[in-house]
């Protein structure tokens, strides 16, 4: 990955870069203070980084960002020469509505940001690129930390290595299906359901969903950021970010223990193929212009044919999510770009979604239950799930049923709203006596649990 993949994330990795109102202290670039309060805001600029001449490059981050504080990740690429503009990110916390900026290509610009990749206009490519992050506070008694910043590049000749076969290597990670979760959204989150099965691999217990309302992006108008789902998972404190990668690069992150999320299109069918101009992967569950999955391992059969092993989110049922595809079909899907995960670091401070528990009581009206939170009633946003024409957020419960699941995420789901009156609706047929367990999953980073015996 040498020249491809850049890391900052060390005291030494950022000394050689200019300091604006921040500083790195423990382990993490912060804001300054002064007379014990955070500045405002500060800036952080890498040092110019020269790179194998590349078509595209894409930018991540992992940082805490309390409620309250915000980061923004900045690039520009250096052709012909000539350096680009600062290309925005966007502000990101999952504590905000998160928003890239607006898909512009200026006319005669040397590169542009395509919501979360930079795109190379000139034919011979970018030779160098800097980073820069901008940390802001509304409360200057707090300051968001960053640990790491990371870029990728796609060389304009990129030839990319299968590597030794590998004749058995299989992590386990829970497997998801995207299919069966919140109907408004199931069909769209196929990176957040990705990046789920990769923490809940580490010992997290998050739902899909869960992550999904902490990484949607507002411009996009969806869940397919690269660069927000791996900042999403840098909240929880996981070192995760995007890289180009090839086969034997892949291997290798398996042959270490790390599952990794790809990024895909493909056809089910021949058929289907050559209609929609699009890879052949015999044994998927549809077909799909942009997708993400996991790969958790290869196989290789005694006549030396090669497999790799996947949780593919787009199957109908999280039993039939664990799949089996030939590698070769798989490589000429897959267009190097990954999440890449590398567990969770102790030393870090974060600041991910959070988890409140409630209580629910049960009202004069049929099936409606008020929630409570420390004995006092909060109504809820009539549009807590639906907002001029968006999922804003995601009311569903589960029904104890005497099973025991490897993970929450497992559970059968009922997805469910809220009554005019603010209050959560359930299925007024449920026996009495019954347990269950609401999840009211906000868009600004929390969501409220709540046990009921019906």
């Amino acid at each position: 990955m040498e020249n491809r993949v850049f890391l900052l994330k060390d005291e030494k990795a950022f000394a050689g870069g200019t300091f604006d109102n921040v500083t790195y202290i423990d382990g993490a670039l912060r804001l300054d203070q002064a007379a014990g309060r955070y500045i405002q805001a500060g800036c952080y600029t890498s040092p110019e980084l020269s790179a194998t001449a590349f078509s595209a490059l894409v930018a991540s981050w992992n940082a805490a960002t309390p409620a309250g504080t915000a980061v923004e990740m900045f690039a520009r690429v250096l052709v012909s020469d000539t350096w680009s503009a600062w290309m925005s990110y966007g502000k990101w916390s999952p504590f905000l509505r998160r928003a890239s900026l607006p898909v512009e290509r200026p006319k005669g610009a040397s590169a542009y940001l395509d919501t979360d990749l930079v795109r190379v206009c000139a034919p011979e490519g970018g030779t160098a690129f800097q980073l820069r992050i901008s940390l802001y506070t509304n409360d200057t008694g707090i300051t968001p930390a960053v640990f790491l910043l990371a870029a990728s590049v796609r060389p304009l000749h990129w030839q990319r290595e299968l590597g030794e076969p590998l004749y058995r290597r299989s992590i386990p990670i829970p497997a998801y299906s995207q299919s069966i979760r919140d109907p408004r959204i199931g069909s769209v989150i196929c990176s957040p359901t990705t990046a789920a099965m990769l923490m809940n691999r580490w010992g997290e217990d998050l739902l899909p969903e869960e992550v999904a309302h902490a990484n949607y992006d507002y411009t996009y108008r969806g869940n397919g950021n690269w660069s927000f789902t791996a900042a999403v998972a840098g909240s929880y404190g996981y070192e995760c970010y995007v890289a180009f990668l090839d086969i034997a690069e892949l291997k290798k992150e398996i042959k270490n223990g790390f599952a990794c999320g790809v990024s895909v299109r493909y056809a089910d069918t021949s058929e289907h193929a050559d209609a929609r101009s699009l890879p052949l992967i015999e044994g998927t569950t549809g077909t799909t212009d942009g997708h993400l999955m996991v790969v958790r391992g290869f196989e290789t059969d005694e006549d030396g044919t090669e497999y790799v092993l996947c949780n593919d989110s787009y199957a109908k049922s999280d039993a039939d999510a664990e799949r089996r595809y030939l590698l070769e079909q798989f490589a000429r899907a897959w267009n190097g770009v990954t999440y890449l995960m590398h567990g969770k670091s102790g030393a870090r401070a974060f600041a991910a979604p959070g988890r409140v528990m409630g209580e629910l009581r049960k009202t004069p009206l049929a099936g409606q239950y008020a929630l409570y939170i420390r004995g006092e009633r909060h109504s809820l946003p009539t549009d807590f799930c639906e907002r001029d024409g968006l999922c804003t957020g995601t009311a569903c419960y589960t029904v104890q049923d005497g099973h025991a699941y490897a993970t929450t995420a497992h559970k059968h789901f009922y997805y469910t709203d809220i009554t005019p009156t603010g209050d959560i609706l359930l299925d007024a047929a449920i026996p009495a006596g019954t347990r269950i367990t609401v999840y009211l999953i906000g868009e600004l980073g929390l969501m409220i649990v709540a046990d009921l015996t019906v």
